[in-house]
């Protein structure tokens, strides 16, 4: 079977590291895996998925909406599919979701599958609003299986009238949950958070986050900003992103370089969390957060802003505290470091919440329901398509 993956970014954030686990499983099954990304990406991250994938750059897949770049995408995706001759396309994120669709609908592919990794329309206006639903019921005619990261956000398309009960399969993110249960503190604890050898370690509060404006850090280092520190507090912020400058600037701005520490993209996010006190989301739109899945599984107490799925994981006063903004966030985060009881309290909450149906080996078997149940419902068979187009090579970056 031919796969091809669409996304409208490939960074190094929740909603590629899904897509990513799902297609080494798939790869793992035998199938040929193809992945198209936009304009916007990582080159270290498109590095690791050219030595396991065909993987092709869209230069006019970009994510603000524009009407001539849109078009112009959707060509590209028509040639290149029609070239492969995938079985199945499964677009993901909002912008991809659409010119994947629009593009796999007018190629005829036999299966189109998309993945909801977030709902696109919650605290925006309404305007953006509407024409995010509008371009969703369209491509919903044509959409064959929708695969949601939880059940909220399934019941959240639905409710809209997007797609039917049938066509929805839930899908939680794929994560390797021993890796979070049985981490270690980093072998470079001391430099990350700028201890001597004999200085035992301050307290920490870590945030694990894509730098883009939703994840809101700029908000989050204003709020630490008015919000008073216990002595020798170390904020640590992971991850990478087009927002980092401006957040770095923001934090000099703020007089909070001897407390914030910028640690890039780290390869060892569990050991980053056992050696945080307390842990922080504070983004402002989401599906449900593969780091919030994180956290618990390496028993952390957690902080995050309130999201509409954050309640099939998260509850407040067991195992976190879910907050009304970002300043109540940085506050309960400072809060739970001065009330060591409570913080304990949370943190055995979270090492206690079962997350083992995040586990890869539970969460693929949904993928292939979805597509196999798609699949008989319009009387495709999969089991018999063609072999991968002759002279495919693993690793291939176009640009068109």
């Amino acid at each position: 079977m031919i796969v091809v993956h669409v996304l409208t970014r490939l960074l190094r954030a929740g909603a590629e590291e899904n897509t990513l686990a799902i297609c080494r499983l798939q790869r793992a099954e035998g199938h040929h895996v193809v992945i198209l990304h936009g304009a916007e990406f990582d080159s270290a991250m498109v590095a690791e998925a050219r030595r396991e994938f065909d993987v092709y750059q869209l230069d006019r897949l970009v994510h603000p909406i524009s009407l001539v770049d849109d078009l112009a995408a959707v060509g590209q995706i028509r040639a290149l599919l029609r070239a492969l001759k995938p079985d199945v396309v499964h677009t993901h994120q909002s912008k991809a979701g659409v010119v994947g669709r629009m593009a796999a609908r007018l190629e005829r592919v036999p299966l189109v599958v998309h993945g909801v990794h977030i709902i696109p329309w919650t605290r925006i206006g309404p305007i953006s609003r509407a024409v995010y639903i509008a371009a969703e019921r369209l491509c919903g005619l044509w959409t064959h299986a929708y695969v949601d990261v939880s059940p909220t956000v399934r019941n959240e398309y639905l409710r809209h009238g997007l797609g039917r009960p049938e066509t929805h399969f839930v899908q939680l993110s794929p994560i390797e949950i021993g890796r979070f249960a049985s981490a270690s503190w980093p072998d470079d604890w001391r430099s990350l958070l700028d201890v001597t050898d004999r200085s035992q370690k301050p307290p920490v509060i870590l945030m694990l986050a894509a730098f883009e404006p939703r994840k809101r850090h700029i908000e989050l280092l204003e709020a630490l900003a008015r919000t008073p520190l216990p002595r020798g507090t170390r904020v640590l912020l992971a991850g990478d992103g087009p927002e980092v400058a401006r957040a770095q600037r923001t934090a000099r701005a703020l007089g909070l370089t001897e407390t914030v520490r910028f640690l890039g993209h780290r390869p060892d996010p569990e050991r980053l969390i056992a050696m945080a006190d307390v842990c922080v989301l504070t983004s402002e739109r989401e599906g449900l957060p593969r780091v919030v899945v994180q956290y618990l599984a390496g028993g952390r107490a957690t902080v995050a802003t309130d999201l509409p799925a954050l309640s099939d994981i998260l509850v407040d006063g067991r195992n976190g505290v879910i907050a009304a903004d970002v300043q109540g966030a940085a506050d309960c985060a400072v809060g739970l470091l001065q009330n060591t009881l409570k913080r304990e309290r949370l943190a055995a909450g979270a090492a206690a919440t079962d997350v083992s149906a995040w586990s890869g080996e539970r969460a693929y078997p949904t993928v292939q329901a979805a597509y196999a149940t798609a699949a008989a419902r319009v009387g495709v068979d999969l089991a018999n398509r063609a072999p991968p187009p002759v002279g495919a090579t693993r690793g291939r970056v176009v640009a068109l």
